[in-house]
């Protein structure tokens, strides 16, 4: 009997796992194209990437140089390069963003002269110069009441002053 009421209990669980399972499945992949096309939009990503940890023959070795370039310009025909040599880096322009997105996807990570290429989205720059700056926020509490700090009197160099219990002299007329 209670074999029974486990194997009951066992199937009741894993019709429970496989509805769950299917309604995720609906959840990540949507119920229609559009769902799907709206996750597939690329347009709101940058067009320039970032390599980091670049192999320094990029920067010295022409040959090098045009191998690097030639990765990146399967993707895009109007590819341009700017190479920091100090910081071992290379920012990447792709005239659209899907051919960024791409590049990163697929070369993230992959040997280059015995180094593995690191990429990141570069940020994008806000073009909005006349917004106001946000307000500063305030970082103390305005219910504490703050005492001003007594300001200690000068102290005058190199004179001694008498000590208080210390009988003073006078001379005698």
């Amino acid at each position: 009997m209670l074999r029974d009421s486990m194997k009951s209990w066992n199937d009741s669980q894993s019709d429970l796992l496989s509805s769950d399972q299917e309604e995720e499945e609906e959840m990540v992949f949507g119920e229609n194209e559009d769902d799907l096309e709206e996750m597939m939009d690329l347009s709101d990503l940058p067009t320039s990437l970032f390599a980091c940890s670049v192999h320094e023959a990029v920067f010295e070795v022409q040959e090098q140089k045009e191998r690097f370039e030639a990765l990146f310009s399967l993707y895009d025909d109007q590819v341009t390069f700017q190479l920091f040599k100090s910081f071992r880096r290379v920012r990447i322009n792709f005239s659209k963003p899907e051919a960024a997105a791409r590049a990163r996807i697929e070369l993230h990570e992959t040997d280059f002269n015995g180094k593995k290429l690191k990429l990141y989205f570069a940020q994008g720059r806000s073009t909005n110069c006349t917004r106001e700056p946000s307000p500063p926020r305030a970082w103390w509490c305005t219910s504490v009441k703050v005492k001003p700090k007594r300001r200690k009197k000068p102290k005058t160099p190199n004179r001694k002053s008498p000590r208080p219990a210390a009988p003073t002299l006078r001379a005698q007329r």
